[in-house]
């Protein structure tokens, strides 16, 4: 899952042993789906993390631990946030929906994605 927030606060939460939860204003349900899919399969679902400031690289990364979807809005947890290793774009991720890259000009808060090799 590919999200923008604001690239301060992620460096502080970076920081941070433990990261508090984020909150999304619109009902991630099918990211719900999918997390609790992997889950009883055993496997990790990944959220990465560009700036919402400058949504031209990617920046940070961690193991979603947790989601709940509410009436109108989400929150998850991950378990530490992980600064990219190197330089990755958006438009290296793969949108789930459709198998084709995220384009440049990509400008909604979230999107559901293929895990990258990259990781």
């Amino acid at each position: 899952m590919y999200t923008i927030k604001d690239g301060r606060e992620l460096a502080r939460l970076a920081r941070r042993r433990r990261v508090p939860p984020f909150h999304a204003g619109r009902r991630w349900v099918t990211a719900s789906k999918l997390w609790h899919k992997a889950r009883e399969a055993r496997e990790g679902m990944p959220v990465l993390f560009g700036d919402a400031t400058d949504v031209s690289q990617l920046r940070y990364w961690g193991w979603l631990t947790e989601i709940a979807v509410g009436d109108r809005e989400t929150s998850f947890k991950v378990d530490r946030l992980r600064k990219f290793k190197g330089k990755h774009a958006p438009q290296e991720l793969t949108l789930r929906s459709s198998r084709r890259e995220i384009r440049p000009a990509f400008i909604r808060p979230y999107a559901i994605c293929l895990t990258p090799r990259f990781l």
